[in-house]
């Protein structure tokens, strides 16, 4: 043990360095610790207050109590649990990303309307050409002279370039269009081909929980599951797999919590994030999905295909990097 001088309001003066971080470390979990309490005392009295005005405790009538309630609360108090429901605010990767998708489609709204506004213009100006060519053609040939056809050069060279210039705007804008749309799909946080969320989705979240974990007292599991592949060896097509897949993952997804993160990860993995829940109940409810997916029978090529999946599991720990939670459970699923 070290030798700590101490003030008369208790702060240590000096010591080792280690002991002195552990204390300040311990210091820290205390006033999280009495923060944590203090939310446990405040839905409590959330949910007293609507037991007194009758209210049914459903989760969304439980949310307008509890964000009316907290707003009652002074500065300082508001503040204080405030940080602490951030720290698992499940809902802040959705907004960023809904926050970028509002400004990529206004862009987008505004560079395809003034597209289509050019393509208007291009088309009138060719249906003019059009008609001053036919008008002209007419003449002509009613009176060939040399003055005639120079001036009809001249007006058909003048249009064809003001014609060019149309059509090299447009294709600046269209190209413009495509770049905005490339970035629009680098920032998806959706898999399009099963319609779950995509693996750039999965990294942040399971980043944001890895931070959580560090600040909150709960535990995650990640599960990891893809098709038996005996099950699709019988499948021919790669069209019909993908039905089977996706309609899988589908009935996986409507069974899930909100909280819960579902993601495909590469060639028919999916990953699970599952918050709040220990090995113990995430094996639960894998059994749970696999009794439920195997109920889950398809017709291919007249032939019955009975679905099942193959599952990984592991429990989160805080000191885990991200790529380490992903590969140790897909490493349990395919060995």
């Amino acid at each position: 043990m070290g030798l700590y001088k101490i003030d008369s309001s208790g702060k240590v003066l000096s010591g080792t360095k280690e002991e002195e971080k552990k204390l300040e470390v311990g210091g820290k979990n205390m006033e999280q610790k009495k923060k944590f309490q203090n939310i446990n005392i405040f839905a409590k009295q959330v949910l007293e207050k609507m037991k007194k005005d009758e209210v049914l405790p459903s989760p969304s009538n439980y949310l307008n109590y509890f964000e009316k309630m907290l707003l009652e609360k002074s500065p300082a108090q508001k503040a204080s649990m405030e940080e602490v429901l951030n720290l698992e605010n499940t809902q802040e990767l959705e907004k960023e990303y809904m926050q970028k998708v509002d400004i990529y489609l206004n862009n987008s709204y505004d560079k395809t309307k003034q597209l289509l506004e050019d393509i208007n213009t291009s088309y009138t100006k060719i249906n003019k050409i059009k008609s001053f060519i036919k008008n002209k053609s007419s003449e002509l040939s009613k009176n060939p002279t040399s003055t005639n056809i120079n001036a009809f050069d001249a007006k058909i060279s003048q249009a064809l370039n003001s014609l060019e210039s149309e059509q090299n705007k447009v294709k600046s804008e269209y190209l413009e269009l495509a770049e905005v749309m490339k970035d629009f799909n680098k920032e998806s946080i959706f898999d399009k081909k099963y319609g779950v969320y995509n693996k750039k989705y999965l990294f942040e979240a399971i980043q944001n929980e890895l931070k959580n974990l560090k600040n909150l007292e709960y535990t995650n599991s990640v599960i990891a599951f893809n098709i038996n592949s005996d099950v699709l060896k019988n499948i021919k097509l790669n069209s019909d797999k993908d039905i089977v897949i996706k309609t899988i993952a589908k009935i996986i997804l409507n069974r899930l919590r909100r909280s819960d993160v579902l993601a495909h990860y590469e060639n028919g993995i999916f990953l699970l994030l599952l918050k709040h829940t220990n090995y113990d109940n995430a094996q639960k409810a894998v059994d749970s999905i696999k009794n439920f997916v195997s109920f889950s029978n398809f017709i291919i090529d007249s032939t019955p295909i009975q679905a099942r999946i193959d599952t990984s599991i592991i429990e989160m720990k805080s000191n885990m990097s991200v790529d380490e939670v992903i590969s140790d459970v897909i490493k349990g699923l395919i060995k």
